[in-house]
């Protein structure tokens, strides 16, 4: 349910405008509909369509069905919402996505939206694991009129999360299962070396060094040839169940669901996922005055994980860089472990198994008493436990276990350990009073945050078996660890929230919050929010009634939120930690010292826009135009060397990020059979860094670049200048941009056009219905973002090759004789050199989604049959991909072992790949 506008090319609107105004036949329309006042969710209130004078668009459950790959919820956005950006961070069953609202929020710390879940703040990572069929709406919430109410965590946009909830009437009982299976994507634009084809590239690698291997040695281990893609990955075995009834009287309703997702996932030896959930919604009518409700849910998940690191014990990495004339196993039928490129990555993922399990119980409480006719107190307690459970059972005697302990059989299991309880308590007044055209509706509350974790860790060496993995088989050692550390921050607020309209033609809304953290210094605890916001209805005036123009709503709005989630605990004061100097304790300040001073992070947003929809809602949508003016980010400096090794959290710098948001659907043509609607959004986006602290006006972050008066976070690099078709040397750009065959990291600049951020982004679909027969299909882009491409860099690399890995079948495409062009360089003993030449533009476009479907209704089943209705559907994602990128474009994470994931997309390393899922679903309904 999209009640924003989306909008497509000027090719594609001339397409649009032509298909709409050709549609003049009487079958094509509609009788005249009752128009269903549709209310939606704005955060802490709910409202219909034409009061909202706010920016945020809506995601309907349907969609995200549809979107959605079964275990996990956030990549369900992607493509559907304007000014939200969403990637992947892997493709691991019941991964994260990284979401970005409006771009990256600032030059340090967390550019995470808030995530609110029927009142409850979540992580990401918590709102990940909900099942995305017990999902109502996803409101997604932009401007400040919209994100202010949210006060200390708004400034980068809030994720609001509706759940089923029952529905007076008969008990509706539906039943879903869907059965499939997932594969790695095919790599876009490159294809590994087979063994012929490596050990013939070998031997044309003298200059490098490389002994060439005779013709007998090349037919003898050409016979070994082998994939290690097929050998470590597999088609997934991916089935969902989810039993739900929603029914009710008038006086109480009732929503419950069971559910269970599992998906074995594409690495062989690996469990993916495996998750079970359950929700619990009653709501009861107890008198004229009380209803009290209760919302109780479940999630528990088990995965298996592997070594996500930036080397060959990762299975990801291995499927490219070993050698594929290296068998995994010997004659003899043991464990191959003298590949060039590292241990045998089959045997350790066998032996050195690692788990996660998680369990979240989330629960509202509620109860509301109207006091006087138009006058409500409502208390709404929300609590969240979570816990977490990691273990890494290190087998004894595996290649591993003797590597690390000095060939000696040892073993060695670890466990973490994290469990928390997050509560809120909100206590709010609710007045709504209309005097003749005047309507008001005043929401005030105070609400209180409580959020406690607890972690354990602990290792133990000397198992006195290889076939049992429980602490108490260990051996004391001094080797053994045990540790910890218990957390607490709290977040007191005060709000107010008034709405006003005249004629529902003008409408004023005003927030104001005032938010008390834990987590900044003592001079700085307290922040204050506000917001202010205007819409005209030009629809409702006379001069326009009796038109093709059903509603025209002008929207403007200005305000403030703060930020407190980039910063870490405790870091608002200075913190002792204990040791050992010899045999003697230890006492003195921890690495990271306090600072009193530090402050809210601000955001000043001003956003235009507005919204329509003409010829009878069958053309609807919206646009907007805004200004952030973010202040005081916060951000982790290293001191000086003289003042010791320590570093300390300090407000950081300013940033002004612009946009143009636009949202379009229409209904190109509508009648009792047939439907057809095209829906599209697009956004734009521009950042310029305003200021450092201190003041500074550069800083190099490695990969990454801040500059004052540029984009924030454009590469920093070597200029590549191509090849010398000559004698095959590669040529550079000095930093005065003098072309030099000489290479020197000294003449590394910034690269302001080029970002990891891309410049546009969006999304686009059809749907079709005739009858019973449904068909959709959605589609993502994004346009003008950069990405350093690691995994190609390594893969065309001759040294790659001299050093025993595999290498892609286009680092034979080298310098060989003068005159050569369209080549790569001819490498010398340092190999290819860091430059942007592996900085390439990571644009693509993407079939999102593809689903086919039937439903039968009551009218065709017949009364005999004991449904009203049965729909059967095959469904595909990730089904197409057009990119020039090498590789896979859609890159959040480099690795679990990498530090970028505040930069998504600026580099690519080895970790859990994209998939193709292709399902087959059923749906009944009794």
């Amino acid at each position: 349910m999209n009640v924003k506008l989306r909008v497509l090319s000027a090719g594609a609107l001339f397409f649009l405008g032509q298909a709409a105004f050709a549609q003049t036949v009487k079958t094509d329309t509609l009788p005249k509909e009752k128009q269903i006042e549709e209310v939606i969710v704005t955060g802490y209130q709910r409202k219909k369509a034409d009061e909202i004078t706010q920016a945020q668009s809506v995601v309907g459950g349907d969609e995200i069905r549809r979107n959605s790959p079964t275990t996990s919820i956030g990549n369900s956005l992607q493509g559907r919402a304007s000014g939200v950006f969403v990637q992947s961070v892997t493709g691991q069953p019941g991964s994260v996505a990284t979401i970005l609202v409006r771009g990256v929020a600032g030059v340090g710390g967390s550019s995470e939206p808030t995530y609110v879940v029927n009142g409850m703040y979540m992580t990401a990572r918590q709102f990940s694991a909900i099942n995305p069929a017990d999902v109502e709406s996803i409101s997604i919430l932009k401007d400040a009129a919209a994100t202010a109410q949210y006060g200390a965590r708004g400034a980068n946009g809030v994720v609001v999360v509706t759940t089923k909830s029952g529905r007076a009437g008969k008990t509706v009982y539906s039943f879903e299962t869907k059965f499939g299976f997932s594969e790695k994507l095919k790599d876009n634009n490159f294809k590994m070396m087979n063994a012929n084809e490596l050990l013939n590239f070998q031997n044309q690698l003298d200059f490098l060094g490389v002994a060439p291997w005779t013709q007998d040695e090349i037919s003898t281990l050409s016979k070994y040839d082998h994939n290690w893609q097929k050998d470590l990955l597999r088609k997934s075995s991916v089935q969902s169940y989810l039993f739900s009834a929603q029914g009710g009287t008038k006086e109480s309703t009732f929503y419950y669901s069971l559910g269970y997702d599992k998906d074995s996932g594409i690495l062989r030896d690996i469990n993916g996922i495996d998750r079970y959930t359950g929700n619990f919604g009653f709501t009861n009518q107890l008198s004229e005055k009380l209803k009290l409700g209760v919302n109780l849910g479940i999630q528990y998940q088990e995965t298996d994980n592997f070594l996500d690191y930036f080397n060959t014990q990762n299975p990801f990495a291995a499927m490219y860089l070993y050698a594929p004339y290296e068998p995994i196993y010997n004659a003899d039928g043991s464990y191959n472990q003298t590949m060039s490129a590292g241990s045998n990555v089959v045997e350790q993922i066998r032996t050195y198994p690692q788990q996660d399990q998680r369990l979240r119980i989330p629960v509202n409480l509620f109860g509301e008493y109207k006091i006087i006719d138009g006058l409500k107190f409502k208390s709404n307690f929300n609590g969240l436990f979570d816990w977490y459970m990691s273990t890494a059972w290190l087998k004894k005697g595996s290649n591993l276990d003797l590597t690390v302990n000095g060939q000696v059989p040892t073993g060695r299991i670890s466990k973490n350990s994290f469990y928390g309880f997050n509560y809120t308590w909100n206590n709010s007044l609710n007045y709504v009073k209309s005097f003749g055209d005047h309507h008001f509706d005043v929401l005030g509350f105070v609400e209180y945050n409580d959020n406690f974790n607890e972690t354990l860790a602990a290792s133990a060496y000397g198992l006195k078996s290889s076939e049992i993995s429980v602490p108490s088989i260990t051996t004391p050692s001094a080797r053994n660890t045990f540790t910890g550390n218990k957390t607490r921050n709290t977040l007191f607020s005060l709000a107010a929230i008034v709405n006003y309209d005249y004629q529902g033609k003008y409408l004023l809304t005003g927030s104001i919050r005032r938010d008390g953290s834990s987590r900044f210094g003592a001079n700085s605890k307290y922040g204050t929010f506000w917001s202010a916001s205007a819409a005209w209805n030009i629809a409702k005036e006379d001069f326009l009634r009796g038109g093709f123009i059903n509603d025209l709503k002008l929207r403007a709005s200005y305000g403030t939120t703060g930020n407190d989630g980039t910063v870490v605990d405790y870091t608002n004061v200075t913190n002792v930690g204990y040791g050992l100097y010899g045999t003697n304790p230890t006492l003195g300040p921890i690495i990271t010292v306090g600072n009193p001073d530090l402050k809210w992070e601000a955001n000043a947003i001003t956003n235009l826009g507005v919204d329509y929809a003409f010829w009878n809602r069958r053309v609807r949508g919206s646009i907007e135009v805004y200004q952030n003016k973010r202040k005081d980010f916060i951000q982790l400096f290293p001191f000086t060397v003289e003042q010791g090794s320590y570093q300390q959290y300090s407000n950081a710098g300013d940033m002004t990020q612009k946009g143009l948001e636009a949202e379009l659907s229409v209904d190109v043509l509508k009648n009792s059979d047939f439907t057809w609607n095209l829906h599209a959004n697009i956004s734009f986006q521009k950042s310029v860094l305003d200021a450092l602290s201190n003041g500074q006006t550069e800083r190099n972050l490695g990969y990454t670049y801040l500059k004052v008066g540029e984009t924030p976070y454009m590469f920093y690099s070597v200029r590549f200048a191509g090849v010398d078709p000559s004698n095959g040397d590669a040529l550079y750009y000095d930093k005065n941009g003098n072309i030099t065959n000489v290479y020197s990291a000294g003449d590394a600049v910034p690269l302001t056009d080029k970002s990891p951020f891309p410049k546009s982004f969006g999304g686009f679909g059809t749907t079709f219905q005739y009858k019973g027969l449904d068909l959709s299909a959605d589609f993502a882009f994004k346009l003008g973002s950069y990405t350093y491409n690691n995994m190609y860099y390594q893969a065309v690399d001759p040294l790659s090759a001299a050093s025993g890995y595999n290498v892609a079948q286009a680092a034979a495409n080298f310098w060989q004789n003068p005159g050569d062009t369209g080549v790569f360089q001819r490498a010398d003993s340092n190999g290819l050199r860091d430059s942007d030449q592996w900085i390439e533009k990571s644009d693509y476009l993407r079939l999102r989604s593809l689903t086919l479907g039937y439903t039968f209704d009551k009218e065709l089943l017949g009364e005999s049959v004991p449904l009203n209705k049965l729909r059967i559907y095959v469904q595909g994602q990730n089904l197409w991909t057009a990119t020039k990128f090498h590789g896979e474009p859609e890159v959040s994470l480099g690795s679990a072992g990498s530090t970028s994931l505040f930069v998504p997309g600026s580099y690519n390393l080895y970790t859990y790949p994209a998939v193709k899922t292709i399902m087959v679903g059923m749906q009944l309904e009794f």
